[in-house]
């Protein structure tokens, strides 16, 4: 009888991982480690955008309560006491820096208006060239540029005018409103200032005029330059006889300089900038200048976040050679970058 022989195969048991599975799990850990790392850094990223919206939200609330508190002194009983003596000696100012006698021709309410544009620079100033009292009651530091070449000036100015300074009677709110992450001294000047999620400094433009006007008064109004700025713009009017709302000065709702740059021959723009940069004295600590934004525009003051990426699109407000000072475009009709910025006029904080 045969016997049936059956065949065993022989199982070869393999001690490792081929070269091919060890990179296959390798790519899928660095894979999973590059998934986490961006999540981690886009929940970090939010956090801190909404940690910037709390703080210019609380800024901006604190910054109109001063602005409407310094618009109500001025229609007041007490503004001719304070408005009244400066009229001839903002004549004698014109008159001396521009050496044009045909200056003391200017009609008291126009002068007025120039005055309290004066004292609105002078209560919220945003550069060195601004507020002479200011200046004085900061110290030494004040303007100062800082290790970080002055991207903190404005921020520190509007900080202490908002905490500490009492000009023309209004209260601070005191330094203790703000927390530890909401205020530092980024620059190491002795002066803190605000800042936003990613530690760096808030910037303060009081007048954008040049955000809404980048080519200066003739071009006119540019709505998709400001609106990364400032949201909900008021339209462009249908009528061709309606003043557009955004060339109406609040100081002047009237149009008084316009006209009365006309009567006098173009006497009013020569105090208002149309040029590529902005004048201030060469010894701002002792003459103080007498130029102002374009005629018919003067919006709302700006506070701004340059974001995750840190494009701010704006020059600096302390840049009078590129009319930063007024928030000039660093490119129009826009630099990319910009629409993660965060403003007190955009939905992104809450602005209107």
């Amino acid at each position: 009888m045969r016997r049936l022989q059956t065949h065993q195969s022989v199982r070869v048991m393999r001690g490792g991982f081929t070269i091919i599975e060890l990179l296959m799990v390798v790519g899928i850990l660095l894979f999973l480690i590059a998934t986490s790392a961006f999540v981690v850094r886009n929940i970090g990223n939010k956090a801190r955008g909404k940690a910037t919206m709390t703080n210019i939200v609380k800024v901006n609330g604190l910054l109109s309560q001063r602005i409407q508190s310094f618009q109500k002194l001025l229609e007041s009983n007490r503004s001719d006491k304070l408005i009244q003596p400066r009229l001839s000696s903002k004549r004698g100012q014109l008159v001396s820096e521009l050496n044009n006698k045909k200056y003391y021709s200017l009609t008291d309410p126009i002068v007025e208006i120039l005055v309290k544009k004066d004292l609105f620079r002078e209560n919220f100033p945003q550069f060195v060239g601004d507020s002479k009292s200011i200046n004085t009651a900061m110290g030494a530091a004040a303007g100062v540029s800082g290790s970080d070449g002055g991207l903190s000036v404005s921020s520190e100015y509007l900080y202490f005018v908002l905490t500490q300074y009492d000009g023309l009677g209004i209260a601070p709110v005191g330094e203790d409103a703000f927390t530890a992450s909401e205020v530092k001294d980024t620059d190491g000047d002795g002066l803190k200032e605000f800042v936003d999620g990613w530690g760096r400094p808030l910037r303060f433009y009081r007048w954008p005029t040049r955000l809404f006007r980048p080519y200066g008064a003739s071009p006119g109004i540019h709505r998709e330059v400001a609106g990364p700025f400032f949201s909900g713009l008021p339209p462009v009017p249908n009528s061709a006889n309606e003043r557009d709302p955004l060339a109406v000065d609040a100081d002047d709702p009237l149009g008084r300089l316009a006209n009365e740059n006309t009567r006098s021959s173009g006497l009013v723009s020569t105090l208002f900038n149309d040029s590529v940069n902005f004048y201030y004295d060469s010894d701002p600590l002792t003459t103080f200048p007498c130029e102002y934004g374009v005629i018919d525009t003067y919006w709302l003051p700006l506070i701004v976040s340059a974001g995750e990426d840190g494009i701010l699109g704006l020059y600096e407000p302390y840049d009078t050679a590129n009319n930063g000072v007024l928030a000039q475009p660093v490119a129009v009709p826009v630099v990319e970058g910009v629409f993660d910025n965060i403003t007190n006029h955009n939905q992104r904080a809450g602005g209107r």
